[in-house]
Order: C-alpha cells, then structure tokens, then sequence
C-alpha cells in the first residue's frame, strides 16, 4: 500500500488526469495505467525498471488540452495516455490596480456627501433604478436572453393574449363603453401589450374602443415599446380624431407614453394593468434595536474602495414617524414583537389609493401581478 501510496502520488505530482474518457471506471484507470506495469515494489524514486517491463513502463504521454498529441510525447512505442488539461480551472490573475467607480458609484457617494449623511434606502434604490443618467433601466434594454431577467411576457405570448381576454370580458361587464382608457404600468419592452393587441384586433369594437396608455420613464424603453407595438406617428394617419402620440399598427390604436398615471386622462372608464411593477418600487426598511425602531440607512463605507454600507439612523426618522407607525397599526402586540425588520413601501399605498379612486370615480378595473404575501413584509431587498 505504501508503495500505491508513492504511485498516486508519483502520478498526481506530474498531473495525471484523475479518469480518463476511455476509462469507465477508477478500477479500470488504474488497472489498465498501473497493474499491468512493473510490481509496485519496484516503483520508487531509486528503482529502475526491470528489462521486461520497459516496453510497457515506456508511454507517450500528451500533455496539451486539445488531446492532439503534441505537446509532449517519447519516442518509445508504447501505450498513449492523454491529458486533457481543457477542463482546469485556471484562477485569474490578481489585480492590484484600483478600479475606477462606476458613474452610478460616483453619483451616489455625490449625494450621500451633499446631504451631509446616509441616504434611506428608498433614495438609493430610486437613484439605482430611475437616475436620468445612471439609472438602471433608463439607458438600456435590462430584459430578456440579453438583459439581466426575463419576465412571463417574453416567455409565451399566452401571457399578453389571457390578460387581453380578461380585459375585454371586464369591458363587456361595463357595457361595452365606446372609448376606454388601457393603462400598462412599467411596460417593459411592451411585449405584453403588443399580444394584447393583437390579439383583441378580432374583436373590433373592443379594440376599436382602446386608447393605450403606457407610463414609462426610461426613454430606451419608450423606443422597445413604440416598436413592439408597430406604431406610425400621429403625422402619418389621416384621422386624427383619437388623440395619441402613436397609433398602433395592430388594432389601429392610439398609444400615448406618460412619466406617472396621474397624467392619464381621466373622465372614461380605465383598465389598469401591473405586471411585475409594483416590486421595484423604492422601499423603507426599519429594524428593530434596544433603543426602539431605527431606520436602515445607506453611507458610504470606511473604506471607500469597497462602496457601501448599511446604518441605522440614531433616532426616529421621518419615514419611521410616518410610514412605519401605520404599517404596524392593527396588528397585534404579540405578533409586532416578534418583528426585528419591517420594510415598507410608501409608493406601492400611495400608487394603489390613485388606482382605487380613478377606478371608483370613471369606472373600470385593475389586474395587478406581482410578488408579495399577506402580512408584514420583513426585508425583500436584493444585494
């Protein structure tokens, strides 16, 4: 055994691969490169082999990662042992030099610095996503195989065209209404709508009735959008009796782009549809310390080459005096004790009483799909 020992080690010293592809088995590995050779005690540092088993000790062994054979080889005829170096993991380099920041990097540690402190963490998430500038959905297209998620629109077009059935059965529940206002928050690349539209262009009074609305600010994806939907500009129709900065190519609607929904013309009935917008609205997180409840907070690290770093806030914050105190109102004492994180997102309430009083005083609906649960919401952000 001590011998097999030196062998493997012999062997693992001069990078012999651990099984090859024609080798089914370990066993076989071995067998095939070690017990048809020379007895192991003859393998050693000082032994030579004996006469008989030289041709068989003598191997031509490649080495490069291609397995072509020629990189090293002996010139004794014998069995051909190829390594396959291809699959090695190869760590990278060190790097000693300093990075530069990020424009986003820089734009915070700016705004951290002019306010004279840490930032709440709903700043910094609204700075993160919607900078004009910087921000993450503002100068690129993020979805899709080449972007950095992909959501249920862009898997099938089953998605857009049920979320169209439900929108025309709601439009024959209100009476078949001549002109309706459909509203898509966040359209991303505006695939949903896209097979909305499409599909709802058999049914002519219904599509016949729409007037899109898409509130969107990132001016890249205004750009996906007007594409998805196949939209000529109002200066190349003849009718220009329907308001819209575009009209779509599939059912001949009016499409027009708006930063928020309140600049959505009131006084029709609306259909308001949400996928996957209300998650990346900018939240509030609280934690709870021995001194009561702080508000996480974001500055920049003692360490500026590393970024950025958590705080709480030494003493009740504005948000905590506002948001915080509501979000735990009628919930139990028991169950409020039991919390060390409450998260809380003022735009989401505020966003969702707009929907219900536009839907309470015109009419209509609001289909809303996205991530949650029911209760307290502890911490959802992902670093």
């Amino acid at each position: 055994m001590a011998a097999l020992r030196r062998s493997l080690f012999v062997a693992s010293s001069c990078r012999w691969p651990l099984l090859h592809r024609d080798h089914a088995t370990t066993s076989d590995f071995l067998r095939s490169n070690f017990l048809h050779r020379a007895p192991f005690s003859q393998l050693s540092s000082n032994s030579q082999p004996s006469p008989q088993s030289s041709t068989d000790a003598n191997t031509t062994i490649n080495t490069d990662g291609d397995g072509d054979g020629d990189a090293e080889s002996s010139s004794v005829p014998g069995r051909v042992i190829s390594v396959d170096r291809s699959g090695l993991y190869n760590p990278p380099e060190h790097e000693h030099t300093v990075r530069e920041e990020s424009p986003m990097v820089k734009n915070i540690k700016s705004l951290i610095k002019f306010r004279g402190g840490p930032i709440t963490v709903a700043e910094y998430m609204g700075e993160v996503l919607t900078n004009p500038i910087t921000g993450f959905y503002m100068n690129r297209d993020v979805f899709g195989a080449g972007g950095d998620f992909i959501t249920s629109p862009e898997v099938s077009q089953m998605f857009g065209e049920l979320v169209g059935v439900w929108s025309m059965c709601l439009w024959d529940q209100m009476g078949q209404p001549k002109h309706v206002n459909l509203v898509e928050l966040g359209p991303g690349r505006g695939t949903l709508m896209a097979d909305l539209l499409r599909g709802a262009a058999k049914f002519k009074e219904f599509s016949e009735s729409l007037s899109v609305h898409l509130v969107e600010c990132s001016p890249a994806l205004r750009k996906l959008q007007h594409n998805a939907l196949c939209c000529t500009e109002r200066d190349a129709q003849k009718d220009n009796s329907r308001d819209g900065d575009a009209f779509s190519a599939f059912s001949r609607a009016p499409v027009s782009w708006h930063a928020d929904l309140e600049q959505v013309p009131q006084g029709v009935p609306t259909i308001i549809i949400a996928h996957e917008f209300f998650d990346a609205l900018p939240v509030h997180q609280f934690q709870r310390t021995p001194r009561g409840w702080s508000e996480k907070l974001i500055d920049i690290a003692e360490d500026s080459s590393d970024g950025f770093r958590f705080v709480l806030s030494r003493e009740p914050t504005t948000a905590s005096k506002l948001y915080l105190t509501k979000r735990l109102k009628g919930h139990f004492p028991d169950e409020i004790a039991q919390l060390e994180h409450v998260e809380v997102c003022p735009h989401a309430v505020e966003l969702t009483k707009n929907i219900a009083k536009r839907i309470s005083s015109d009419g209509g609906g609001a289909l809303i799909i996205d991530y949650g649960q029911n209760g307290i919401v502890s911490d959802s952000l992902q670093v």
